[in-house]
C-alpha cells in the first residue's frame, strides 16, 4: 500500500520539480551570469526566480530561495515573497522534512493572503499533508485536508478544492477506505473544467488510473488512460522544452497501458507499450517508477507462460522493496505466489503465501494500532479544545447575560419612549383631523345655511308681500286678489315643504324618525305612487310606464316610501316639459329593486338646495330599512334611480 501512496507523492512531485538537461543547466548559467549585472528590483526577482525553479532538485534551490526572501521583503514584494516560501517547501517536501515543510508554510499564508497567491499556497498545504499520509498519519491527513476544502471553498479557488480532495483520497486510500477514496478522487476529477491548469489535470488523471488499476476497472482505466495521454500530448506539444520533465509521467502512463492490456488478455499490445516505457526509464528514473516497471514485466512474463523469467522480475522488486516497504513487500510475496501457483508447483508457492499473509498481519495489525493512537490523540486533543471552549463560552454567556440585561432595559426604556411619541403624534393628528371636520362642518353648515336662508326667504317674502298688498288694497281687482292669493298658497306650500324636509332630514339623521309600519304589496304600493304622480303631473307632459317583475310583500312605512318613490316621479319645480319616465319593478334574490329611468330627480337641470335634501331623505330612508338609494345620471335612457329595499325587513 506504500508503494501506490509512494507512487501518488511522486506524480504530485514529478509536475512541480522535473530532471535538469544540458540545455537547461546552460540556461542556468547563463541567468546567473544576467543576475550579476541587474539591480535590485522586480526584474531580479523575476530572474532569481526562474534560477530557483531550474535548481529545484539541488542545495543551491535553498541558497537561491533565501536570496528571494531577503530580496523580496526589502523590496516590500508579497508576491516573490510568497513563492520564495514555497519553493523552500517544495524543497523539504521532496525530502520528507515535516517540521519544515509546516514552518515555512506558516511563513507564506500571510504572503499569499496579501498577493492572492492561493493557488501556490493550496499546492503547499497538499505537500504537507501528502507527508502526513506517507507518515501514516491518516486521521491528521483527513481532518487537514477537510479544512483546507473549507478554506479553498471560502477563497473561490477550484485549484485549492481539487488538491484537498486528492489529499483526501491519499489518506483514505492509505487507511483502506477505498470507496472513500475513489469518492473522494472522482469528485476532485468533476471539478476539473476546460480551462484547469494541464497540470493540475494530469495529477488527478494519474490519481485515478493508479486506483482504477488497483480496483481492476479495465473500462474505467482505459477512459483516463487516453484522457492522461491526449493531455500529457496537448500540454508537450504547446511546451515541448518540458518533455524531459515529464519522462515519468509517459513513463507512468506506458505502464499502465500494458497493465489494461495484461488485464484484458492482449499480452502482444501490452508488450509493445513495455518496450516504448524502456525508452524513459534512465539513472534520474524516481525508485517507485523502476518497481512498477519490474513489476509490469513480471506479470507480462506470467501472462505469457514464462513463470521463471516472471519470479526473477519479482525477485527484482522484492529486493527493492524490503527494506521501507514492508505492505508492499507482502504483496509481491503474494504475487510471487501467486505466479508458482499457476505454474503448478504449489510446494513453491505455499511458503510464500505463509510469510506474505504474516507480514501482512503484522503491518495491519500495526496500521491498526497506529490509527487508533492517531484517533485517541486526535481525541485528547479536540477534548482539550472542547473543555477550553466551553469554559470561554460559560464567561461569554456570562457577558452576553450582562449585556442582554442592559439591552432589554435600554430596549424598554426606547419601546416606551416610542408609544410616548406615537401616542402624542397619533393625538396630534386626531387634533388635526378633529379641526379639519370642524371647519368642513363649519362651511358646509354655512353653505347649507346661506342656501337655506335664500330658499325659505323667497317664498317667505311672496308671502308676506303679497299679503300686504291685498290688506292695504281693499279694491283691488278680484282677479289680481285671486292671483296673489295663488301666490301666497304656493309660496305657503313650498315653504311648509322645504321645513318638513328639513325636520325629517335632521331626524333621520338624529334616528328619531317614527314610522308607522305594516305588511304591503310592493306592486300596488308602485301602483299608487304612480296614480299619485300622475294627478301631480296633469298640467306638465310627464308620461310614466310602470311594469313589475314580482309580487313581493315589503314591511315598510306606506307612507314615507310612498313619498320617496314619488319624489322621483314628478318635477321637483313647475314645468311643462315632455318627458316619459320607465318605472320597473324587479327581485334580486332578497332585495326588490325600484328602476326610475329618465327621473327629474336626477336630471342635474333641476339641482337645487330642495333636490339636495330630498337625495339625502331618500338615502338615509333606504339605509334605515337596510336597502339603498343609488343615484346615476349617465345611463343611455337617461338620469336613473334606484331604490333597493329588503325583502324581510331589518328596519330597527
Amino acid at each position: 500500500m506504500k508503494q501506490v501512496l509512494l507512487l501518488f507523492l511522486l506524480l504530485c512531485c514529478a509536475f512541480f520539480t522535473g530532471k535538469a538537461s544540458t540545455e537547461i543547466v546552460l540556461e542556468s548559467d547563463s541567468l546567473i551570469k544576467v543576475l550579476q549585472t541587474l539591480p535590485y528590483d522586480t526584474t531580479r526577482l523575476n530572474v532569481l526566480n526562474k534560477i530557483i525553479r531550474i535548481e529545484q532538485n539541488n542545495q543551491q534551490c535553498i541558497q537561491y530561495s533565501d536570496v528571494l526572501m531577503k530580496e523580496a521583503l526589502q523590496l516590500r514584494n508579497d508576491r516573490y515573497a510568497g513563492l520564495a516560501a514555497y519553493y523552500h517547501i517544495l524543497y523539504y517536501y521532496n525530502r520528507n522534512n515535516q517540521d519544515s515543510v509546516a514552518k515555512w508554510l506558516t511563513i507564506m499564508e500571510p504572503h499569499a493572503r496579501k498577493s492572492d497567491l492561493w493557488n501556490y499556497f493550496f499546492d503547499a498545504k497538499r505537500f504537507q499533508i501528502d507527508l502526513y499520509t506517507f507518515n501514516e498519519q491518516y486521521e491528521l491527513a483527513i481532518n487537514e485536508s477537510q479544512k483546507m476544502q473549507q478554506q479553498a471553498s471560502q477563497r473561490n479557488s477550484n485549484r485549492g478544492s481539487i488538491a484537498a480532495y486528492q489529499c483526501l483520497s491519499n489518506a483514505y486510500i492509505g487507511s483502506q477506505r477505498w470507496d472513500k477514496g475513489i469518492e473522494a478522487l472522482e469528485t476532485a476529477y468533476q471539478l476539473l473544467t476546460p480551462t484547469e491548469n494541464p497540470v493540475v489535470r494530469i495529477s488527478v488523471l494519474s490519481q485515478l488510473v493508479s486506483v482504477v488499476k488497483e480496483k481492476k476497472d479495465n473500462k474505467k482505466l482505459l477512459k483516463y488512460l487516453q484522457e492522461l495521454e491526449n493531455t500529457l500530448h496537448n500540454h508537450i506539444s504547446a511546451n515541448p522544452s518540458l518533455k524531459t520533465g515529464f519522462a515519468d509521467v509517459y513513463l507512468f502512463n506506458e505502464l499502465f497501458y500494458s497493465y489494461y492490456y495484461l488485464n484484458t488478455h492482449q499480452p502482444q499490445q501490452a508488450y509493445e507499450h513495455l518496450v516504448k516505457s524502456k525508452e524513459y526509464l534512465d539513472e534520474n528514473t524516481y525508485f517507485m517508477y523502476k518497481v512498477l516497471y519490474f513489476d509490469t514485466f513480471a506479470k507480462y512474463h506470467q501472462a505469457i507462460g514464462d513463470y521463471q523469467q516472471a519470479s526473477d522480475y519479482i525477485d527484482t522488486t522484492l529486493s527493492m522493496l524490503k527494506k521501507d516497504f514492508t505492505s508492499d513487500y507482502a504483496e509481491q510475496l503474494l504475487e510471487k505466489a501467486r505466479i508458482w501457483k499457476q505454474a503448478g508447483q504449489s510446494e513453491k508457492a505455499i511458503p510464500l503465501y505463509e510469510e506474505a499473509l504474516a507480514i501482512k498481519d503484522s503491518t495491519a495489525t500495526v496500521l491498526s494500532n497506529n490509527q487508533m493512537a492517531q484517533i485517541q490523540s486526535k481525541y485528547n486533543i479536540e477534548k482539550t479544545e472542547l473543555d477550553q471552549k466551553r469554559e470561554n463560552n460559560r464567561l461569554q454567556l456570562t457577558y452576553l447575560i450582562f449585556i442582554f440585561v442592559i439591552l432589554l432595559l435600554l430596549f424598554i426604556f426606547m419601546a416606551r419612549l416610542f408609544m410616548v411619541r406615537k401616542a402624542l403624534k397619533y393625538a396630534e393628528n386626531e387634533i388635526r383631523k378633529t379641526t379639519e371636520n370642524v371647519r368642513k362642518t363649519n362651511e358646509i353648515k354655512n353653505r347649507f345655511l346661506s342656501n337655506m336662508s335664500y330658499n325659505i326667504r323667497t317664498p317667505l317674502n311672496n308671502v308676506v308681500g303679497f299679503s300686504q298688498l291685498i290688506a292695504s288694497e281693499p279694491n283691488i281687482d278680484k282677479e289680481i286678489r285671486q292671483e296673489y292669493s295663488n301666490i301666497i298658497h304656493k309660496s305657503s306650500e313650498k315653504l311648509m315643504r322645504l321645513v318638513n324636509d328639513v325636520l325629517d332630514l335632521s331626524r333621520l339623521e338624529a334616528q328619531m324618525m317614527k314610522f308607522q309600519l305594516q305588511d304591503y304589496d310592493a306592486t300596488t304600493l308602485c301602483k299608487e305612487a304612480c296614480c299619485m304622480a300622475q294627478m301631480q303631473n296633469e298640467k306638465t307632459s310627464i308620461q310614466i310606464e310602470f311594469s313589475s317583475e314580482t309580487d313581493a310583500q315589503i314591511h315598510t312605512d306606506i307612507t314615507r316610501l310612498t313619498q320617496a318613490l314619488l319624489s322621483a316621479l314628478v318635477y321637483p319645480q313647475e314645468q311643462r316639459q315632455a318627458r316619459i319616465i320607465r318605472f320597473t319593478l324587479n327581485r334580486d334574490e332578497d332585495m326588490l329593486r325600484f328602476r326610475i329611468t329618465n327621473s327629474p330627480l336626477a336630471d342635474h337641470a333641476f339641482v337645487s338646495q330642495e333636490t339636495i335634501i330630498r337625495h339625502d331623505i331618500n338615502l338615509l330612508l333606504l339605509k334605515h330599512f337596510g336597502g339603498n338609494y343609488l343615484v346615476n345620471d349617465k345611463t343611455p335612457e337617461g338620469p336613473e334611480i334606484v331604490f333597493i329595499y329588503p325583502i324581510v325587513s331589518e328596519s330597527k
